[in-house]
């Protein structure tokens, strides 16, 4: 008995020495963390596009109405230096419109007349008028970096154009793109034009013209005001790839829907209106 009695005296105290040895060797159990679910945000619905004919009626007829009578300051900065002009405008409907040069007085009364039957330009001193032939629309108009075609356009974002539209974001802000590409039998300059607008009023930002799928030329809209009952951008500038070159145009007034008197929209009232100071 005495020596059982030692055997299980001698087996508990192994017991005691190997139960820290067991509870160290066991695993830890593993305490999972409660998984914490972040909400989704989603990204706001785009709104819906308009109509692509609202976004060319829009950009045909920014500054045009049955009549039209405003006063332009053009800058011109290119490798010969920098030129400034004024220039007194009038149109009537989509087919007639009159610019003369102010100033300076050395250019004065140099006039540009569209007619549905073409475009004129009208020099004082010789008192010549010449007309300008549709294959001359590209080139340049008072030696500034717009078109004959930009300043008297012949051709229309709606009836010359194919229009997608699609909305992009820039900057945290999103604006409206159209992209207009010419019909195959459109008399037009360029190969491809992209306007940025607004998202609200749809008036454009930029417009970047392509040819052979590069960008030539870009045009910036700023400073939008009031002007004749319409709400415009009354800054307009060309870029063309020229480092340092560009022509800037300032409405400094504009008027719509006023009465003009429709002689002055052929040859003799063309005249008359120049010599007029």
């Amino acid at each position: 008995m005495k020596k059982h009695g030692w055997i299980c005296a001698g087996a508990l105290a192994l017991m005691s020495v190997a139960a820290p040895l067991v509870a160290q060797e066991m695993p830890q159990p593993v305490v999972e963390k409660p998984v914490v679910e972040r909400p989704v945000v989603e990204k706001p619905a785009e709104p819906a596009l308009p109509t692509i004919k609202e976004i060319v009626d829009k950009l045909d007829n920014m500054y045009r109405s049955t009549s039209s009578h405003g006063t332009i300051e053009m800058t011109v900065v290119n490798a010969r230096g920098t030129r400034k002009l004024t220039i007194e405008q009038w149109t009537m409907g989509e087919d007639k419109a009159l610019m003369v040069i102010r100033e300076p007085s050395r250019e004065a009364g140099t006039a540009t007349l569209k007619l549905e039957d073409g475009l004129w330009n009208y020099a004082p001193r010789a008192d010549r008028l010449i007309r300008i032939p549709s294959g001359l629309l590209s080139d340049s108009w008072m030696g500034s970096h717009l078109s004959n075609d930009d300043l008297m356009r012949e051709t229309s974002y709606e009836s010359d154009h194919d229009t997608t539209l699609a909305w992009v974001h820039e900057g945290g802000a999103r604006f409206l793109q159209a992209t207009m590409v010419p019909k195959p039998t459109a008399p037009v300059v360029w190969d491809k034009i992209v306007y940025r607008m607004t998202a609200d009023e749809w008036l454009p930002v930029e417009a970047s013209f392509y040819d052979k799928g590069k960008v030539m030329r870009t045009m910036s809209f700023s400073e939008i005001k009031e002007m004749g009952g319409r709400r415009v951008p009354t800054v307009m500038v060309f870029k063309p790839q020229k480092e340092g070159e560009h022509t800037r145009m300032v409405y400094k007034s504009l008027e719509f829907d006023t009465k003009i008197d429709a002689a002055m929209f052929t040859q003799q009232g063309l005249r008359r209106v120049a010599r007029t100071r």
